[in-house]
């Protein structure tokens, strides 16, 4: 049985509504921005702050392969995604309370449970994400994926922008600790909307039922396709290279802070400036994801943090950082789901859980280079750390330049 036309308009509005409440929330908590802010205020230092994308995308990354070989279980994706949608959302407003009672007379405290909820929070971000990108998949149609991911990355920079003057005036009239508790509230109070209309979302196919590989053979089974899928290996060293480029990332707002002795109001203003650009330009690259392809996405995203590492390793002038956060705010927008559709065009039907479950698993440990960006920065200051990443981004567009892009599935309607 093939879904209706008008199930998947229908489907199509909620998962935009959905996924655009859930992307303005970020607003609030800012991988880039907002959180090696907090760390920072919290007493962590340059490593705590590079633990930061290791938390958003180590934890979120490595359980997906062994999340994604579970998925074949059952032939539908929806109640999992939905138990574990609500259990990730709410350590969000565990956190508001943890900033609130501790942040002010325990900071330390504070610090070490901010790591571990969140790290909580992104485990099961990514024990889910295999199963809510195969339902997304399922209830939608292949040709529109582009435009739904452009069109939710731009309404929510549109509810994001004015959420980051929310941010700004929190920081700037609220007293410390309520001004990133009451942050963290907002953030869940819009992520608790997105689960609501996401809980509308229906009419989706039942799939083959595959069973588990056994954990023994899972790796062999790994070796298999990717040994198989040549444009497939290609990518995943491409993204190795790009997510090492990403490395600068969760340094920008601290340097332009301690560099130019800003304050915490500029936080507001970078975060604004993020969300412009990711107005701007995420319905122009979901258009062009649906006519030149994924790979000419994830070139210009490439293409942009080059440029954004190379501005912030020359800044003489606060400024300058304007331009470094819209670009990532450019790239931010759309750079990691970009990925899942290449990945998922690569693969079959049958294998799309395992394909993303593959690559994210794969790409997890290149996050811990954040890791190393603190202990550099450490030693030899932030240029260090912007001139490496800028080379990986280049070493990441050259090999992507060179693949070709997979063939996309036939419309099923």
């Amino acid at each position: 049985m093939t879904i209706s036309t008008s199930l998947l308009a229908r489907n199509f509005r909620f998962h935009l509504i959905e996924g655009s409440l859930y992307l303005a929330s970020f607003a609030f908590t800012n991988y880039q921005v907002v959180f090696p802010a907090i760390v920072t205020k919290l007493g962590g230092g340059n490593i705590a702050v590079g633990a930061v994308p290791v938390l958003v995308y180590l934890l979120y990354f490595l359980p997906q392969v062994f999340a994604a070989n579970l998925a074949g279980k059952s032939p539908y994706r929806r109640p999992w995604v939905i138990s574990t949608g609500i259990a990730q959302r709410v350590q969000i407003l565990v956190l508001a309370f943890v900033i609130v009672f501790f942040g002010k007379e325990t900071p330390s405290l504070a610090l070490v449970l901010f790591f571990l909820i969140f790290g909580g929070n992104q485990i099961l971000a990514g024990i889910s994400s295999p199963q809510w990108f195969d339902f997304l998949a399922k209830t939608t149609l292949p040709y529109q994926r582009g435009r739904l991911m452009g069109l939710r990355s731009s309404v929510s920079a549109v509810m994001g922008f004015a959420n980051s003057l929310l941010l700004t005036a929190f920081l700037t009239y609220l007293p410390f600790p309520w001004d990133y508790g009451v942050t963290f509230l907002a953030a869940f109070m819009y992520q608790l909307a997105s689960w609501l209309v996401l809980r509308k979302v229906s009419g989706e196919e039942p799939s083959e039922i595959v069973a588990p590989v056994p954990t023994l053979s899972l790796f062999g089974r790994v070796l298999e396709l990717v040994r198989a899928d040549r444009r497939f290996r290609h990518f995943l060293i491409a993204s190795g290279l790009s997510v090492v480029g990403l490395m600068p990332t969760g340094f920008f707002a601290v340097a332009a802070l301690k560099r130019f002795s800003l304050s915490d109001t500029y936080v507001g203003f970078f975060t604004v400036t993020f969300l412009v650009a990711q107005l701007l330009f995420g319905a122009v690259l979901g258009w062009i994801a649906d006519k030149r392809g994924h790979k000419m996405t994830l070139l210009i995203c490439a293409a942009a943090m080059l440029l954004a590492s190379a501005i912030g390793l020359l800044a003489q002038h606060p400024g300058w950082f304007f331009a470094v956060f819209a670009l990532v705010g450019m790239l931010m927008g759309m750079e990691m789901i970009t990925r899942y559709n290449f990945a998922a065009d690569c693969a079959t039907d049958s294998t799309r859980p395992l394909y993303v479950g593959i690559m994210n698993a794969w790409l997890a440990p290149f996050y811990l280079s954040s890791l190393a960006g603190g202990w550099l920065i450490d030693l030899a200051g932030y240029e260090l750390v912007f001139g490496i990443g800028g080379a990986f981004s280049l070493a990441g567009f050259l090999i992507l330049f060179r693949i070709s892009d997979p063939p996309r599935h036939r419309n099923p309607v």
